[in-house]
């Protein structure tokens, strides 16, 4: 692969940097009259290194190449955390004088320091994210392959501080001893009034309370081989695609509402009109959103327990697998287009706007062919399960052809809303909706359980043909 973006953009950025150290001393004339602000990298023998408007344009070019054209790191790292590796590397390498008047040679170097690095990089992270959840882990923690789904309580079970963590935080080391009681009892009792004769809470628990008391639960899942902040990222879409596919499994539309990670953004639970008429107020309306569950989380763990749903709990494990653990897993791109798919049908149900919902459900059937557009989508659910083009379904008051459905689900939907011909936000597409949220959980549900055996190609389009699974429902096996 072509390196010549990388070495212009190095040389480029070394050149600034020459001008404004000419023989390795800095040089404040040289900087003009530049007015952006100062941006010094102290290097790793002390000295400083000033990146001028010149250098900054160069380090963006160089990351932008660098993503293009670099062969596979060591580890993946995030484009912001990129940045900040060769901002420092280079600054290190420039102030130790070691800088080639050849470009090439200059690459070769920055590449092997940065490879050194990264293999020296601590990739190995458990993380954790507060969530809501249909509350199916209230006797134990739900495991789904390489994800568990915890209570509050369950969770601080099973992690700890280290000793010098405590030890060296405020309110020392007897006080954070306690920690985990402390915190217990001030997220069982939010509204309790603290007297004042009452020891305050030990600084690691109150630490602790922020991100707890945002959800009842906690997504946790352990991964390798990413660098900190892009491990954050992805295990965040791991444990949101775990709390989705559960609701896929469950079905109904209300589960995508009443289970999802705390910080994700959610209409309020309770909701509000307040309308005039004739020139005075009318009583306000009221209403609840679905994010209150229906049943209880005993009703959902029998059902997550059921024969039915065992073989799509092991498919969604599956999956589960593949994005953890790519490198051994035999479809990682499947198991990602999946997940993606999955996240486009999960926010398309819990959108508000219903041309916008209808949009996101044309999308979740069109990640999963791989950019079939109407007549591939139509084939490949006809291939999923088995129904004519001219199978009914009741859209409204009518019945209507799968055929028409797909294509008004995408043609006369997806498309003309993304593409600026639906602006009539009082239109409804409310029915539509209903039954494409239904046709894209179908083909999920039968491409997961059918990945889950699948022998062929990890290849993009391998959902539109992929053959049926032969499932065994014996859950000692």
């Amino acid at each position: 692969m072509s390196e010549l973006n990388r070495m212009h953009a190095l040389a480029k950025l070394i050149e600034a940097l020459d001008s404004v150290y000419p023989q390795g001393s800095y040089d404040h004339t040289a900087l003009g009259a530049e007015l952006s602000p100062p941006d010094f990298v102290t290097a790793r023998n002390g000295q400083q290194r000033l990146f001028n408007r010149s250098a900054k344009i160069a380090l963006m070019s160089l990351v932008y190449a660098w993503q293009k054209e670099v062969p596979r790191l060591a580890i993946r790292v995030e484009s912001k955390e990129l940045e900040s590796l060769l901002r420092q590397t280079i600054a290190d390498l420039h102030a130790d004088k070691v800088m080639k008047a050849s470009a090439s040679e200059n690459l070769r170097l920055l590449d092997d320091t940065v490879q050194k690095v990264l293999q020296q990089t601590k990739t190995d992270f458990i993380h954790s994210f507060p969530a809501r959840t249909l509350g199916m882990e209230y006797v134990e923690p739900l495991v789904i392959g390489p994800v568990s789904v915890m209570t509050r309580e369950q969770w601080i079970e099973v992690v700890e501080f280290s000793e010098y963590a405590k030890k060296n935080s405020l309110d020392g080391e007897e006080a954070n001893q306690d920690w985990k009681a402390a915190l217990l009892l001030a997220l069982a009792q939010p509204k309790r009034v603290v007297t004042p004769d009452e020891p305050p809470m030990p600084w690691l628990a109150a630490q602790m309370y922020g991100p707890l008391k945002t959800g009842r639960s906690l997504v946790r899942v352990k991964l390798s081989g990413y660098e900190r902040s892009l491990s954050t990222k992805a295990a965040r879409h791991i444990c949101k695609t775990a709390l989705d596919g559960l609701s896929l499994i469950l079905g109904g539309e209300g589960h995508f509402h009443s289970q999802t990670l705390a910080d994700e953004r959610m209409v309020p639970v309770a909701h509000h009109t307040i309308i005039e008429q004739d020139g005075f107020l009318m009583a306000p309306g009221f209403g609840l959103s679905k994010q209150v569950p229906g049943l209880s989380g005993q009703k959902m763990k029998e059902a997550l327990d059921g024969e039915h749903a065992l073989p799509m709990r092991d498919a969604l494990a599956h999956i589960l697998d593949g994005l953890v653990s790519p490198a051994s897993h035999p479809h990682p791109l499947l198991a990602m287009r999946w997940a993606t798919a999955l996240d486009w049908l999960a926010e398309g149900t819990r959108e508000v706007s219903e041309a916008i919902a209808l949009a996101k459900i044309g999308t979740s059937l069109d990640v999963l062919t791989e950019g079939g557009k109407f007549g591939k989508i139509l084939d490949m659910l006809t291939h999923l399960t088995g129904w004519k083009e001219e199978a009914e379904f009741r859209v409204g008051a009518n019945r209507r052809t799968l055929r028409w459905l797909v294509k008004e689900l995408y043609d006369h939907g997806r498309s003309k809303i993304l593409h600026g011909n639906v602006f009539d936000r009082l239109q409804t597409f409310a029915e539509v909706r209903r039954v494409g949220a239904m046709l894209a959980r179908i083909a999920l549900i039968e491409c997961a359980l059918r990945l889950k055996h699948y022998t062929g190609d990890d290849e993009h389009t391998a959902f539109r043909t992929m053959p049926e699974a032969t499932l065994d429902l014996d859950p000692e096996k």
